[in-house]
């Protein structure tokens, strides 16, 4: 089944059925199923990838645990995580193996062959081969061992992971990996008892999958998978944690089939009972015939072509006289599916008409009149009917009538309204030949007739051409009197024509089986085998979904399948199924790889698949073709290979079996599923599954033990719906249903947009009921401080705030007296409203296809974020605005209460510290002392806790934002008209070129901008660019680059700064002259920004700050240096401990999800689940917002096997992207949990790491004022000139172009001020002032008069957009030493030198 368009086509059509994911918004599950050769083949190569591109084995494995290790994280499973990689399959299923990897094959040796012929260096190291992801290789024989590695490491270090029961099915183990997945569920659904509600989510990219789901019958089912996106594709972000993921909710996909079939259900439609589960078998079934991954697609069925809106509709028409339903629990009803068969026979007859459109034959059977040829003189029949000999007397005597011959006489002949369309015909043809007139008149009843009448008389025919005119119209009246009379009736008549029809049909059939398999309908023997095969196939995949794999051996024998009207052929076929056994690994590949791929198999078998004297040569053709059948993607086309036979092959390599070695014949047997648990008796030191990569466990506490499934012994497979299985609007917490408010669905075009464009297909249009009194403002008003849910139909839990209609908004006070309370709009407010309300309903529409209604008022929220922990233990609904997550709803879109309570988010009591602090309990000290580190619970008193904390005597080192502050110093970046002027540029040709900047070539457009800023995205590019208040910054790098372009390119830089309003501007303006050589010019440019790939920056939001790979590098050593040196902890008693000192690893999402953080802090992870040792520490190297939260890139102190390179900014294994919530804050305390003696002092406050001078004032607007001395004036400049000092030195100051200078205190002053010569006086309320250069000090009054507190309209200014006076330019006596001072800004110099201040040292 095309994995691509199923899923597109379902989208469309139930255009609510997808959710993106966010992480406190993922529905609780009970089972995790992983389907892992998706994970494995985009970890090990991309079908993107260069053929240049090499991946080391260990950056394979470690990505795969990553991926592994980043779903479990996401979805939590509380009962089972079950891995299943594909063992070998059944026989049906290596057909398409086969096919698959004789193209990857080929494809990749036409890549190589290409990529050499273009000069492309190939890399020494032999390229991956992707068919190395097949059972039996040692590729995946590595993988089993490195994943039990892995397994075993996160069940010993992971609590999550303990509580969990863990299975791995591996490659040893015959059977698909979906097909094992749903062995287990199948198997565990017969079980008494069985859970009613489990909650599955399988993840995994085939379209299968979804049947797989559906026929579970288990309506608490999730598909997780990457988002899909169709068209021009983008750019994958580097980071795992920043991918979307969906959840395809199988639920919903019930309720959508429910609406699909819901004629069904209506009374009196069937005359057997209306079961909805056994509807949505027979979907199953009429899915298979579209394809799937065992037989192909019935031809002239496609997708993309509507084929299952045509089998739906046939379906409905067809299932109330078949008295019941076609697919019996697997098995197929082969009386009812020939009905249905029958009535898809009609989808042939339109293609073949389709096909056959101009011939007139058709268009005759449409039109129900016999073929006939068009009217044409001379076209006399041989042969007419009595009616029609009739009309020829009526017509012969009117035409010799001598009264007509004079113009002046004639009359016009009326004929019967009543003639049949032949008989018209036949007038129309007699008219023809006698040259008469004919037209369609109406009588005064309104019947039309046909009229007759002479045409006019030419005044210049001569007596020879009327004489031989009279000749040739007596020999027609001869032969029309000659012709035949033959009365044929009308039934003969259409006999005749569906004979035609039929016959023509017939051979349009047996042009495509001469085609496709070198013979026609009439050849029985062939055609009983090829439609047999085919009746069997169905049956042999719905046994193989329903009840697992009925034949090892079994397989459909041909590359294409029967035409639909001719599968009732093989409907008496056996459906007897020999089990057989599977193939050996080796066999299956031997059976599926081609010759290119033969490094992969053992080499005793290479000479089988190469030489010519080889018995089974022909299985390895070294080219072969591809047909397109029909589909219009090459992926799509069939490879025309020739098909194994099993007798030949295995008789063939046992020959050679006996020389394998002892590893290989290892690699050739069968293995077991392994389950791994966890066990605190058990301790042992796991070895390297990878010596030299990964380190030994010590101490590993993982127990690994066969898995057996469970036993089926007297039991059935389940049937439906298990009872007391909640559905619809009672679905649990998480599982959206259409039916949590009141709706109509039906059938429409509506153009819905899934997938960036509008569906040309059919949608499910659901019309919310009700809409009237919901959305009126007196029921808004209702719901004022009421937690409610919105998002329909993904309900999230939320609180009313505030709610609108188009002229007021109101709101009301939590506590005091409950009136609302309303402000009127403005102008503004009201257009913003309707706005709103169209984007809702537009929304709704276009995206999930459901109509809303008019909305006439709105409500405001906070959404729910999660549970808050308060001092005393208890836990409360914590509501707020978040990020990214629209608060604006439609009123009538809300949902007031649900049935089902998402047990995660209840509020609870405190628990007694005993309980919730037992003995023995790990936990992180939020105290002032120790603030961070490990502490155990030993004992308790009086309320509080005793606890054994792991102290130490060293000092916490910030060398993180040390090494932050120095880099940003070291590393400026520059405001953009500082940039401009440097480089002689106008400033806005620089805002042009560093931005995109399009230029006319001929009628297209080209960006000839480096791309490195985004102003209407609100992006910038990591290294390049930043934005401060309201201008731009650059880096050096940046500024590098923009002295390349105008070094390299100076004619068009020149012209861009002559002419920077210029828009949209053709080449010639750039380069003058001749059209042609100005685009050559243009193509260079184009050609050097390829080179550079600026086009593939990486481009941040403007809030993102991350540091670059040497500082980085930096962090990591001085990391090393610290750890070195730290003497190791001591455990130290405490006692009385409140429990809000205390942080469980499991309270941390609760706790820490509003800390602060800047580049450079230290923290320590917190959480007991993740990629990330718990306890490790490491340094915050960059913060990214993403539209819901901001996530942190953490290089931490010590490598792990998780660790990755943050996109290669560190060092392997050394870093992760974390939530904020799983790290403690080190450097800015600010959970800390104060002591009555530490109560009164303060924190210290994080400062900017933004040089000053640039950006807002403070932060957050606040006054940046510390303890300093002020520095010395400069000299030579307009500040020393106001200050009255002259521009030579002295007091033995350093004279330098440099920051540097005197900061020491002077006079006890210690705020920012300059005073010269100590002059200083005391002011009257405290302060000290001073004069300059001689000027008396003013008395300005008291500072804070006349201010306005917290003026609501005051806006702070950008300072970094005012250019320095000129004069700061001016040469000067200073030399060229750069100044080291304290503190503050000193002299300014390229070289290093030192300068004092007035009385320091």
């Amino acid at each position: 089944m095309g994995v691509p368009k199923f899923f597109r086509w379902l989208s469309e059509r139930y255009p609510a059925i997808s959710q993106l994911i966010s992480e406190n918004r993922i529905p609780e599950f009970d089972c995790l199923y992983l389907d892992m050769n998706g994970i494995i083949h985009n970890c090990t190569h991309k079908d993107s990838d260069r053929p240049e591109f090499r991946l080391t084995e260990d950056k394979m494995f470690i990505a795969i645990f990553n991926y592994i290790e980043h779903l479990f994280g996401k979805i939590k499973p509380k009962q089972l995580f079950f891995m299943a990689i594909d063992g070998v399959a059944p026989r049906a299923k290596m057909n398409q193996q086969r096919a698959r990897r004789f193209r990857t094959a080929l494809d990749a040796e036409k890549a190589r062959e290409k990529a050499i012929r273009e000069g492309i260096e190939m890399p020494k190291e032999e390229p991956f081969d992707s068919n190395c992801i097949t059972p039996g290789t040692e590729f995946m024989a590595r993988l089993t061992e490195q994943l039990k590695y892995f397994i075993s490491k996160k069940v010993t270090e992971d609590v999550e992971w303990q509580g969990v029961e863990i299975v791995l099915s591996g490659h040893e183990v015959p059977g698909e990996g979906e097909h094992k997945i749903m062995e287990y569920i199948r198997q565990a659904k017969a079980q008494p008892g069985y859970d009613s509600n489990v909650r599955h989510c399988l993840y995994g990219l085939d379209a299968d999958l979804i049947m797989l789901g559906l026929l579970s019958h288990d309506p608490h089912f999730c598909l997780l998978r990457e988002e899909v996106t169709f068209g021009r594709q983008v750019k994958k972000t580097k980071e795992l944690e920043h991918q979307n993921f969906f959840l395809l909710h199988l639920c919903i996909v019930r309720e959508y089939l429910e609406l699909e079939f819901q004629e069904l259900q209506r009374p009196g439609a069937l005359d057997f009972d209306y079961d909805m589960e056994r509807i949505i078998d027979d979907f199953i079934l009429m899915a298979f015939f579209v394809g799937n991954d065992f037989l192909p697609n019935l031809p002239n069925l496609h997708i993309n072509e509507g084929a299952l809106a045509l089998m739906f509709q046939k379906y409905k028409e067809v299932l109330p006289r078949i008295g019941g339903y076609i697919n019996e629990h697997g098995v197929i009803n082969l009386k009812r599916l020939s009905v249905l068969l029958d009535e898809l026979a009609d989808v042939e007859h339109r293609f073949f008409e389709a096909e056959y459109s101009d011939a007139k034959w058709i268009q005759a059977r449409k039109g129900g009149v016999e073929e006939t040829l068009a009217v044409r003189p001379g076209k006399v029949p041989t042969s007419i009917s009595t009616v029609q000999k009739d009309l020829f007397t009526k017509i012969h005597t009117y035409f010799i009538n001598p009264n007509n011959r004079d113009p002046a006489t004639r009359k016009p002949l009326d004929l019967s309204s009543d003639l049949p369309a032949r008989d018209r015909k036949f007038v129309q043809q007699l008219c023809a030949d006698l040259n008469l007139r004919w037209s369609t008149k109406e009588d005064s009843s309104g019947n039309r007739f046909m009229q007759l009448e002479f045409p006019p008389i030419e005044d210049n025919e001569g007596s020879d051409e009327e004489e031989e005119s009279q000749i040739a119209v007596t020999r027609v009246l001869q032969r029309y009197a000659k012709a035949k009379v033959e009365d044929v009736s009308t039934d003969q008549a259409r006999a005749d024509m569906q004979k035609k029809y039929e016959d023509k049909f017939l051979e349009w059939k047996d042009k495509y089986y001469q085609e496709k398999f070198d013979w026609t309908t009439s050849d029985e023997e062939p055609m009983r085998q090829l439609t047999e095969n085919y009746v069997q196939g169905l049956q042999w995949v719905l046994y193989y979904y329903y009840r697992g794999v009925a034949s090892w051996p079994w397989f459909y024998q041909y590359h294409y399948a029967p035409m639909i009207s001719d599968v009732k052929r093989g409907l008496g076929v056996d459906m007897n199924f020999e089990l057989g056994q599977p193939f050996r690994p080796y066999q299956q590949l031997m059976g599926v790889l081609p010759d290119r791929s033969k490094k992969i198999v053992p080499t005793i078998y290479h000479e089988l698949m190469t030489s010519p004297d080889s018995p089974i040569i022909d299985f390895y053709p070294r080219d072969f073709d591809l047909d397109m059948n029909g589909k219009k993607m090459e992926w799509e086309a069939v490879v025309k290979i020739p098909f194994i036979d099993e007798k030949r092959l295995l008789s063939a390599m046992a020959t050679r079996d006996a020389l394998l070695s002892e590893d290989e014949r290892r690699r050739n047997d069968f293995g077991v599923s392994i389950k791994f648990t966890y066990s605190d008796e058990v301790d042992y030191t796991y070895p390297s599954s990878m010596i030299g990569v990964f380190p030994d466990l010590p101490h590993c506490h993982c127990v690994q033990n066969i898995f057996d499934l469970p036993t089926m012994d007297g039991l059935e497979p389940h049937v439906g719906l298990v009872d007391g299985v909640k559905v619809g609007a009672a679905a649990l917490a998480g599982f959206p249903s259409l039916k949590t408010l009141p709706f109509t669905g039906s059938l429409g075009f509506h153009g819905v947009n899934v997938f960036q464009q509008d569906s040309r297909n059919e949608s499910m249009v659901v019309t919310l009921s009700g809409t009237e009194r919901r959305t009126k403002i007196e029921f808004a008003k209702s719901l004022l401080n009421q937690r409610v849910h919105v998002n329909y139909p993904f309900l999230q839990e939320a609180k009313v705030v505030k709610v609108s209609d188009e002229m007021f908004d109101y709101t009301m006070p939590e506590s005091g007296p409950q009136h609302v309370q309303h402000v009127e709009h403005s102008g503004k407010e009201i257009d913003d409203f309707h706005k709103k309300t169209e984007r809702i309903e537009k929304w709704y529409s276009k995206r999930l296809g459901m109509l809303t209604g008019e909305v006439e008022s709105l409500v405001h929220v906070e959404m729910l974020k999660g549970l808050r922990k308060l001092d005393d233990g208890s836990t409360v609904k914590e509501f707020a605005e978040m990020p990214g997550i629209e608060t604006i709803h439609a009123t009538q879109m809300i949902v007031e209460t649900v049935i089902s309570e998402d047990e995660r988010f209840i509020e609870t009591a405190a628990l007694p510290i005993e309980e919730e602090f037992p003995d023995g309990t790990n936990a992180f000290f939020l105290g002032e002392f120790a603030y961070g580190r490990p502490v155990s619970v030993i004992g308790h008193e009086n309320g509080k806790a005793k606890c054994l904390v792991a102290t130490t005597k060293a000092r916490q080192i910030e060398f993180g934002r040390d090494i932050a502050q120095q880099a940003e110093k070291l590393s400026p970046y520059t405001p953009a008209y500082a940039v401009a002027r440097s480089l002689g540029l106008h400033s806005l040709a620089l805002a042009k070129i560093t931005s995109a900047y399009m230029v006319r070539v001929g009628s297209t457009k080209v960006n000839l901008g480096l791309n490195l800023k985004f102003e209407s995205k609100k992006l910038k590019v990591l290294g390049y660019s930043r934005k401060v208040g309201n201008g731009w910054e650059y880096s050096r790098a940046a500024i590098a680059l923009l002295q390349q372009y105008m070094v390299k390119f100076p004619q068009f830089i020149a012209a861009l700064h002559n002419n920077p309003t210029g828009d949209m501007l053709p080449a010639t303006a750039f380069y003058p002259g001749d059209e042609k050589e100005a685009e050559e010019k243009i193509k260079e440019i184009q050609v050097w920004l390829k080179e550079i790939e600026s086009k593939n920056f990486e481009r941040v939001p403007l809030d993102a700050d991350q540091l670059d790979s040497e500082i980085v590098h930096q962090i990591e050593l001085a990391a090393d240096q610290a750890l070195a040196t730290e003497p190791p902890p001591a455990n130290k008693v405490m006692s009385g401990i409140p429990r809000n000192a205390l942080l469980k690893p499991s309270d941390a999402q609760w706790r820490l999800g509003q800390q602060k953080f800047q580049v450079g802090d230290r923290v320590i992870y917190v959480a007991d689940s993740g990629k990330v040792p718990i306890a490790s520490k490491g340094t915050v190297v960059g913060l990214t917002q993403t539209t819901r939260e901001t996530w942190l890139d953490v290089v931490f102190d010590v490598s792990f096997m998780s660790g990755t390179s943050l996109g290669d900014r560190c060092s392997p294994f050394r870093g992760s992207t974390v939530p904020t919530w799983s790290v403690l804050n080190l450097t800015s305390r600010q959970v800390l949990a104060e002591s009555k003696a530490s109560a009164n002092r303060n924190v210290s406050t994080p400062t900017s790491l933004t040089i000053p001078g640039y950006g807002l004032p403070g932060i957050n607007g606040q006054g940046q004022l510390r303890e300093a001395a002020a520095p010395p004036p400069i000299r030579g400049g307009w500040r020393g000139a106001v200050a009255g000092q002259s521009s030579s030195p002295r007091d033995g100051s350093a004279r330098g172009r440099g920051r540097g200078g005197s900061n020491g205190p002077l006079n006890g002053s210690s705020l920012p001020f300059r005073p010269v010569n100590g002059d200083s006086t005391n002011h009257p309320n405290g302060q000290q002032t001073s004069t300059r250069g001689g000027y008396g000090p003013i008395d300005r009054g008291d500072d804070n008069s006349s201010v306005v507190q917290h003026n609501p309209n005051f806006r702070p200014k950008a300072h970094h957009s005012v250019p320095p006076p000129n004069s700061l330019d001016q040469p000067s006596s200073r030399g060229r030493g750069r100044g080291r001072g304290d503190r503050g800004r000193g002299s300014r110099g390229r070289g290093r030198g030192t300068a004092q201040a007035n009385g320091t040292s």
